[in-house]
This record gives structure tokens, sequence and C-alpha cells, in this order.
């Protein structure tokens, strides 16, 4: 009996126990769920928007390699466009930059338009789309690459001091890359005033080879010439309607002895 008893008034004391701590929870029962709810639900987003980000991820990846495989420029613009701040967005500008700028360096050392500098245009297309690669942060070869593209481009462009600062910036924060002695190497060479003088006569010989050219270009014809030649047939009607004239060699004249008799 007495076991019972103590059994019973011990189930007594828990019992009041659970009542007086749900009494003091009671008020902070709701604000408690609410934000249990909330952190489920924020967990259930995050989860959802990952496996959304991987799929795209995926699908980016997946166009930019069909783009690199098949040559097709117009499959990078549309990892651009599709796939905005992801890796393989960053891959395809920057293979897109690549390309401009192997162009635009093989038209430096062809005959310079002087109305319309196609080589220039493009160098400084290339130098704009390294720059926006690397303002959007990017890490590792990615970052690497593009500093070193627009390196070139600025040197490309005549800008020695700029890409200079842009060797140096590959050499120094990537320094165990395959590219880090060259940039370097490149760097120094921009510093001697040897390849300034060198890079100063080869922009003036651009210039002075499409001088050259426009002036060997031919002259306007003579104002005779050129009306007669832009009219041809109003001379031919011309030449008809002239009455011929009088050939004296063709008249025989009679001598005096002749006439006399």
């Amino acid at each position: 009996m007495k076991s019972e008893r103590r059994h019973e008034l011990q189930e007594n004391d828990l019992s009041e126990r659970v009542e007086h701590l749900s009494e003091r929870l009671r008020p902070y029962v709701t604000p408690i769920l609410t934000v249990a709810i909330g952190s489920l639900t924020l967990v259930l987003i995050g989860l959802f928007v990952s496996a959304r980000w991987e799929a795209t991820r995926s699908e980016s990846w997946d166009t930019c390699l069909s783009a690199l495989v098949t040559g097709d420029q117009e499959g990078f613009r549309e990892v651009i466009l599709r796939y905005p701040d992801t890796p393989a967005a960053q891959w395809a500008e920057l293979i897109l930059a690549d390309s401009t700028l192997s162009e635009a360096t093989d038209l430096l050392f062809t005959k310079l338009n002087p109305a319309n500098d196609v080589a220039r245009e493009r160098l400084e297309r290339a130098a704009a789309a390294y720059a926006d690669v690397l303002s959007q942060r990017p890490t590792g070869m990615v970052a690497e690459r593009a500093t070193m593209g627009l390196a070139k481009a600025r040197e490309s462009l005549g800008d020695l001091d700029q890409a200079r600062r842009g060797y140096e910036a590959v050499a120094n924060e990537f320094p165990s890359s395959p590219m880090a002695q060259m940039a370097a190497e490149h760097a120094e060479d921009l510093g001697r005033d040897k390849t300034k003088a060198f890079y100063t006569w080869f922009a003036e010989q651009r210039v002075a080879n499409a001088v050259q050219e426009e002036s060997a270009a031919p002259k306007d014809s003579q104002p005779g010439e050129s009306q007669q030649s832009a009219n041809p047939l109003k001379n031919e009607d011309t030449q008809e309607k002239t009455p011929p004239k009088e050939n004296k060699a063709d008249v025989t004249v009679q001598p005096e002895s002749a006439s006399e008799e």
C-alpha cells in the first residue's frame, strides 16, 4: 500500500509540474510554432533553389560544351544570355573574347582603312569583354586567363603601361600558373625603351601605309575625257550629223592650155 501511495503521489507531482510548465510556455507557443514553420519553409525553399541551381548549371555546361565542340559562336552567346552569372557563362564570354582578340591581332597586319579601323575596333571589343568577365570577380583559371587576355588586348592597342600592369598582376596573383613566368617576361620587356620604340614605329607604319595607298589611287580623268566617255552615243550622233568636208585633193584642176583650146 505504501509503495502504491508513493507512486500515486509521484504521478501527481509530475502532472502538476507538467501543467505548470505548460502554463508558463503557453504564451510562447504561437511564436515558437511560427518560427519553426518559417525555418522549415526556408529549408524547403533552399533545397528547391539548390536543386534548380544545379539543374541550371548542368544545362549551361551542356550548352557551352556543345558550342565548344561545334565551334558555334552563337552557342556561346546563348549561354551568356540564358545562364548569366554562371561559370559556364564566364567561360563562354572568355572564349568569345579570345576569338575576337585573335582576329583583331591578325587584322593589325593588313592594310589600314583610315575611315574604319576594324582591327582597333575589335581589339577594344575584346578588351571590354575581358573587363566584363573580371567585373564578375571570377576565381581560378577564368580570372587568370581574363587578366592575361586583357593585358594582351591593351598591348595590341598600344596601351603599354596598362598592359605591363596586367602582366605583373598575372605573375603576382597566380605564381604557380604556367603563364606566370611568361607574364613576368612580358612585363619586363614592355618596360624597355627599345620595345616602346618598336610599338611607336609599328603604329606609324600602319598609318603611313594607309596614306600611301590612298595617294596611289587613280586620279580623275580630264574633264573633256570624262564627258566624252560618259556619253559615247551622243558623240556618235554628232559625228553622223556633221556634213563631210570636201576633199580638195580630189578636185581636178584643168591646165590653162586646155581651157584656151
